[in-house]
This record gives C-alpha cells, structure tokens and sequence, in this order.
C-alpha cells in the first residue's frame, strides 16, 4: 500500500528538481578553467570556487564529478578509435601474409610436382659421378624377386638404383673383398 503522502513528497521532489538553476556561461567557463587546471577538487578550491561563482558547494562538486566521467568517457573513445585503427592495420598485413603463404605453397606444390620425376647427380668417388633418375620413395612400387637395390640418398627421400650404376669395380658397395697381406 502506498502512502499518499510519499506519493506527494515524491512529487515535490521533482518539481525542485526542475527548479534547479543551470549554470551560467561565465560560471561554466570558470569551471572548466578550473577543471583544465586540476581534474580532481579539493576541499579548499571547492570553497573558493563557491564564493566565486556563488554556488553550492555539492552543485561544484557534483559538476566535477560529471566533467571527470565525460572525459573519462572521452579518453576511452580515443583509446577505442586508436586501438581500432591499429587492429585494422594489423588485420590488412595478417591478410597480405596469408595470401602471401597461400601463394607460396602453390609455387610450392608446383615445384614438388615437377621435382617427383627428376635427375639427381651422386658422386661415388673423387672422379666417378653417377647419372640416375630418381622417384619419390612412396611412388615406386614393390616388386619380389627384382634386382633392385634401393639406396637413399643423403638428405631426400629419392631412391637410388643400382642397376643404372655398373661400374668395373665397386668397393664401394662393399662387394669386392680386399686382397689380405701376409
């Protein structure tokens, strides 16, 4: 149940609120002189600017205490639109390098592509160099019972034949036994 007489104070409340003078531009220019100063009032200077301006006390501090949240509003705003700008620019680069590694990996697949099939040059001895065609590891079949011996070859996953190099002698496959001296 609701008092009819906290319905007419409520009521009178508002009205002096209402009521409330604004300020003037001179008072207004003094305060934000004084706020440009010092952003935070002190009890002494909130007296002064009393006397001056002739105004409450509360109305100055409650003037201080609006201007702070605006400009605090304000500097979040400035911090927002250069913290946007700084992302934007950092997703434009972020998306130049993604098209940059999309097309490098194209290259990169074309390169592979061509490279599955190709001519590899693997030196036996000081003189001797072989001459073989290589194909990648997992594209070579396996067959029983063949005659090819698979070789990796340093660093890469081609396979070396060793039919395709029939020297006269090979010590290096380790086939030929050295004679023993007494």
């Amino acid at each position: 149940m609701v008092l009819p007489g906290l319905i007419k104070n409520s009521f009178n409340n508002n009205v002096n609120q209402d009521k409330k003078k604004r300020l003037t531009s001179d008072q207004l220019d003094s305060l934000e002189k004084s706020f440009q100063e010092e952003i935070k009032l002190d009890p002494d200077r909130k007296m002064k600017l009393s006397r001056e301006l002739g105004l409450q006390p509360r109305q100055i501090a409650v003037w201080f205490q609006n201007r702070r949240a605006r400009w605090k509003a304000k500097q979040l705003e400035r911090l927002y639109d250069s913290l946007k700008q700084e992302f934007d620019a950092i997703s434009r680069e972020k998306q130049k390098l993604q098209d940059e590694v999309m097309k490098l990996k194209g290259i990169l697949r074309e390169q592979v592509t061509r490279n599955q099939v190709s001519t590899v040059y693997t030196e036996i001895s000081g003189e001797e160099t072989v001459e073989s065609t290589s194909i990648r590891s997992s594209n070579k079949p396996k067959i029983a019972g063949n005659n090819h011996h698979p070789h990796p070859v340093a660093a890469c996953n081609y396979l070396f034949n060793v039919d395709e190099y029939n020297p006269v002698s090979s010590p290096y496959w380790g086939t030929v036994q050295l004679p023993s001296y007494p």
